[in-house]
């Protein structure tokens, strides 16, 4: 099996998008502000946007950001030409966009990552959207390490990445940390039972 990476922004009252997705919102109402710190001029942000691609072959996306964000990306190279598992409960033909293959698998994040990993043969798999798959890669142990950038905004509301209840106790390693101008960068390790 591949590497196995969470890649997520999140504000620091741990939000990942702001109230109302909406086609018209994909990222929340004012939600763009979470998102700011890929935009910045400053090298530490801007190398943390693009290092997500250095090692990654393919990634996995839950539904709802595929649903939300397909429109704005149109024919965009927004995941570089590596091929995208969507995981989702509704059937639907694979296709080719952006130089992407985005494929649609029903059965669970599981599943999703093993195909991903096929894919990406000896490159990491990236996790990137979507707070519910990112909490359920979790929950089954597929994550091998979670990158988060915090931007320094409090949302009060909105989606968040680990709710009160998460279910169990997951262990991480720090490994990094690096401030940018608009958001802090952390790399954790996940660390295994045993």
């Amino acid at each position: 099996m591949s590497h196995v990476f969470l890649e997520m922004t999140m504000t620091l009252d741990g939000f990942t998008a702001a109230p109302g997705v909406s086609m018209e919102h994909p990222l929340g109402l004012d939600g763009e502000r979470v998102h700011e710190w890929r935009r910045a001029p400053d090298d530490v942000d801007r190398d943390a946007a693009e290092r997500m691609f250095e090692s990654t072959g393919a990634f996995v996306i839950g539904r709802r950001t595929f649903d939300v964000r397909e429109g704005p990306w149109g024919d965009e190279p927004v995941f570089a030409g590596r091929p995208c598992f969507v995981v989702t409960s509704r059937e639907h033909e694979p296709f080719e966009r952006g130089g992407s293959r985005f494929e649609f698998v029903t059965g669970g994040v599981a599943e999703a990552v093993a195909r991903a990993s096929e894919a990406a043969r000896a490159a990491a798999v990236c996790i990137m959207g979507g707070a519910d798959v990112a909490r359920q890669a979790f929950a089954a142990g597929l994550v091998d390490e979670a990158r988060l950038h915090h931007v320094p905004v409090l949302l009060g509301g909105g989606t968040r990445l680990f709710p009160d209840a998460a279910g169990h106790r997951v262990e991480l390693e720090p490994l990094e940390v690096e401030q940018g101008t608009l958001a802090t960068h952390l790399r954790y390790r996940v660390l295994r039972d045993g």
